[in-house]
């Protein structure tokens, strides 16, 4: 697989792709991977559709800044992503911690709006360390619902990022592309041939062996292959 094709079914909402997921233990290279290669998209034609936007959701508070504009910083309000958006292809959202879930939830209904202003628009949303706001434990939020199922035929895809399998089973559903870097053990591959009928146990020692090397999983396709840290 090309890089060129992976970028545009990671990042550009097509229409028919379904959202995607980005597994791996802490330090694994899931920041780095997102970064570079939402970098790479940018660089590598990501930026001709006029109506393309990337939204950045960090509930750390931490990344994506090389991303913006000169003049651009980071946004802690829907009022001041959606001004962002009007005229910059990427924002980067840092919330506060207090109703960080209220927040995420305005954040996915403020680009439904924007959505039914303007058809055009387009929009992927990267949601890093979900794990806060889905568990299998709980239910999704009716705005998480919302996206899953309605984001596809609106132009609007979720990169989910987490360090665990197990996330809410209604989401998991509308997944079709898995970047998985290292799972610490033996449960997690099971959870992952679980929830999604693939086995990354026969990866695992090939990912250890090389840092930020990742496995890039076609769900639909039932395909995986092994690829290099990006920029290499």
């Amino acid at each position: 697989m090309s890089e060129h094709t992976m970028l545009d079914e990671l990042f550009y909402p097509s229409g028919t792709s379904l959202h995607k997921m980005v597994i791996g233990q802490s330090g694994s290279g899931k920041s780095f991977f997102l970064e570079a290669t939402a970098k790479a998209f940018w660089k590598q034609g990501g930026g001709k559709d006029p109506n393309m936007r990337m939204v950045y959701f960090s509930p750390k508070n931490e990344g994506f800044t090389d991303l913006l504009q000169k003049k651009q910083k980071p946004v802690g309000s829907v009022e001041d992503m959606n001004k962002q958006l009007v005229d910059n292809r990427m924002v980067v959202f840092y919330p506060e911690i207090t109703g960080l879930s209220d927040t995420m939830d305005d954040v996915i209904n403020a680009l439904f709006d924007i959505k039914d202003e303007n058809p055009d628009f387009k929009c992927t949303l990267i949601v890093d360390d979900c794990q806060v706001f889905l568990s299998a434990r709980k239910a999704a939020s009716d705005a998480f619902n919302r996206i899953s199922l309605l984001g596809r035929s609106r132009n609007l895809n979720v990169i989910f990022t987490s360090h665990a399998v197990v996330l809410n089973k209604s989401l998991e559903g509308q997944v079709d592309i898995m970047a998985m870097f290292t799972l610490p053990s033996k449960t997690h591959w099971k959870q992952t041939e679980e929830r999604f009928g693939f086995n990354p146990e026969p990866f695992m020692g090939d990912l250890k062996a090389d840092d930020y090397s990742f496995l890039y999983v076609n769900l639909k396709k039932g395909q995986a292959n092994m690829m290099n840290p990006i920029g290499e």
